[in-house]
């Protein structure tokens, strides 16, 4: 019989460190398979949890942001202000690394205009 041998990335950790609560989103609705790409992309550049901030606005998107990196900061913002949330948050740390969520509304319509200053 073979032996899984666990994989681990260079700070050690494996890749179910890097996941978060289990998603009560709809199957069907693509963000499920996004988080799972963004657990992988964490996990395989060894983003320390600690150091990450996950920001977002209200919504789907919101919630998003509960199902990777347990272990990291996270703040749900005013609807459209992710992306100045995002901002001050590297403003004020840059040893974070920052992950912003945001709907489809958010980008195009309220949110980006809230970052031109």
């Amino acid at each position: 019989m073979a032996i899984a041998i666990e994989k681990l990335n260079r700070l050690g950790l494996n890749r179910d460190d890097y996941k978060g609560a289990h998603t009560t989103l709809c199957a069907g609705c693509g963000h499920n398979s996004i988080t799972n790409h963004i657990v992988k992309a964490l996990y395989d550049s060894g983003i320390e949890p600690h150091l990450l901030a996950k920001m977002s606005g209200i919504g789907c998107s919101s919630k998003a942001a509960a199902y990777f990196v347990e272990h990291a900061h996270g703040f749900n913002g005013a609807h459209g202000r992710m992306p100045s949330l995002a901002t001050g948050a590297k403003l004020a740390n840059r040893d974070l690394a920052v992950f912003g969520s945001a709907g489809m509304a958010t980008p195009p319509r309220s949110g980006w205009g809230s970052s031109a200053t």
